[in-house]
């Protein structure tokens, strides 16, 4: 009878420890609750089910927690995440999405916050503390395994999704919804700093391995092995960059001849690239909480007379039919999953202050305001035209004639748009060599239904100029390296004057 006892005892205070492993103390998880309300409720629901006044406006969507289903896992398919895998996706976030990384969390606000989100979930109670998988060393980089893993990348329907350059852009792209039938994008892998798994090889091998469970992403038991790091480096291999290289200055080029947009992209070859981030506007209403695009690239030209500015972007779709523009309404409760009667295309704009700034002050970035107007340069891409408005604030935009030419083409889930005017007009701003100019983008996702104030954009950056005559450096080098040889020698002169002075005096 004693030794059953302390056998329900033993048992007893095993289960109760196991437990709290697990699931922490009542007071870790009180804490937790109190900055789970605090923080994570508004997007996540109160209940942990993602009923919340964000959903209808965040993609992907908030995570529901009651589910027991979480993509980002370092467990297999199917399986629950490890405590400290919650632990990582609130630290380090989302990039790229509504949910923001909590870097200023303690390791402990971490756990508590952990062990509440279990709380609405009993799988973590049936299942326990579930182990990661194994994750083997990565091999060194190579090109060859690169190639062998483009046909990996083939033979397991990977551009089905994502694409056949990995923009995101596969047939089958546009239909892709989650477990909970919410519209959900493929992954651009050109872009590794939007990647929410992370961007090391390893994750990425993780990911291939584990699954984004909720979502389309299965998980590859791919063989040979040497298969499975063959894919990782041809999906490595697509993405340029683990960081984004923001630029803060678009600096035009001086070419000498003429040039016209129909001739293409050639004409910019070898011309610099800045890429400027997108955001969605959220400021006023219209507001774009989801936006398609999330960057946009810029190139520009210039010679004694005209200017040309080349825009690309990567786009899941091309909307070609319907119609776009800066004044189309949109409902203050526009909500993702609502269609809408109209059929809305794919569009960019460039922004420039009506008239030369001085100093910092610029228009109101959003559309300009009523003492300073800025130029929009508006292109609704399922039209052959490029529009010219004045705005003095969103409810203000007035369309004025237009001079700006345009050439768009859309490949393999690239937009190329180029556009081309005259560097002195009439008709909006001119531009003056040798000057900074400040310049913004929009841009508006047509699968996203984003028109009018419902859109994409970036904050004002600098445009420079540069001289139509470029001074050769060698004359003022000539000239400076002579002043300064004059001006030694002088010095020498003035010493040693003043030191035999003092030698006749002394003699």
């Amino acid at each position: 009878m004693k030794n059953l006892t302390i056998l329900l005892i033993s048992l007893f205070l095993g289960t109760m420890f196991a437990q709290e492993a697990i699931m922490g103390t009542e007071a870790q998880r009180a804490a937790g609750k109190v900055i789970y309300d605090a923080q994570c409720s508004q997007c996540h629901g109160y209940d942990g089910d993602a009923k919340s006044v964000g959903n209808d406006y965040l993609r992907p969507a908030p995570r529901a927690f009651t589910s027991g289903t979480f993509k980002f896992r370092t467990t297999e398919s199917g399986e629950l995440p490890t405590h400290e895998d919650l632990k990582a996706s609130i630290r380090d976030g989302m990039p790229y999405t509504s949910m923001p990384a909590w870097p200023q969390f303690s390791d402990k606000e971490l756990d508590n916050l952990a062990y509440y989100i279990k709380t609405f979930s009993e799988d973590f109670i049936d299942y326990g503390d579930v182990k990661p998988i194994d994750m083997p060393s990565a091999p060194s980089f190579s090109e060859a395994s690169a190639e062998r893993g483009r046909v990996v990348y083939e033979e397991n329907q990977c551009l089905d999704c994502h694409g056949n350059l990995g923009r995101g852009d596969g047939p089958s792209a546009p239909t892709l919804v989650d477990k909970w039938d919410q519209p959900i994008r493929a992954a651009d892998l050109t872009k590794r700093w939007t990647w929410r798994g992370g961007a090391t090889r390893e994750d990425i091998y993780q990911t291939f391995v584990t699954g984004l469970d909720g979502s389309p992403m299965p998980s590859y038991n791919i063989q040979p092995p040497e298969d499975q790091w063959a894919l990782v480096d041809y999906v490595y291999s697509l993405g340029a960059s683990d960081e984004a290289d923001y630029a803060t200055v678009l600096a035009a080029t001086l070419v000498e001849g003429d040039f016209d947009i129909s001739q293409g992209p050639a004409i910019f070859d070898n011309v610099p690239v800045a890429m400027f981030a997108v955001a969605g506007q959220v400021i006023e209403p219209g507001r774009a909480h989801y936006p398609g695009v999330n960057s946009i690239n810029a190139q520009v030209i210039i010679n004694e007379t005209d200017i040309a500015i080349m825009l690309t972007w990567h786009d899941m779709t091309a909307e070609t039919e319907g119609v776009n523009g800066p004044n189309m309404q949109v409902p203050d409760d526009d909500v993702l999953n609502e269609p809408i009667e109209a059929l809305i295309s794919d569009a960019v704009g460039v922004i420039f202050p009506s008239e030369p700034t001085v100093g910092a002050e610029k228009p109101y970035f959003m559309m300009g305001d009523k003492s300073n107007s800025v130029d929009l340069w508006f292109a609704d891409l399922a039209s052959s035209d490029c529009d010219l408005y004045v705005g003095k604030g969103t409810g203000s935009i007035v369309q004025a004639e237009s001079d700006i030419r345009i050439a768009s083409s859309f490949e393999d889930g690239k937009w190329t748009v180029l556009l081309q005017r005259s560097l002195a007009s009439e008709n909006g701003i001119s531009f003056t060599p040798g000057t900074f100019t400040p310049i913004a983008f929009s841009v508006w996702d047509g699968w996203n239904k984003e028109r009018g104030n419902k859109r994409g954009l970036t904050s004002w950056y600098n445009m420079y100029v540069p001289p139509l005559e470029q001074v050769s450096p060698v004359g003022p080098m000539m000239q400076y390296a002579l002043l300064t040889l004059l001006a030694q020698l002088a010095l020498v002169a003035y010493f040693r004057i003043k030191y035999r002075k003092k030698e006749e005096e002394v003699a």
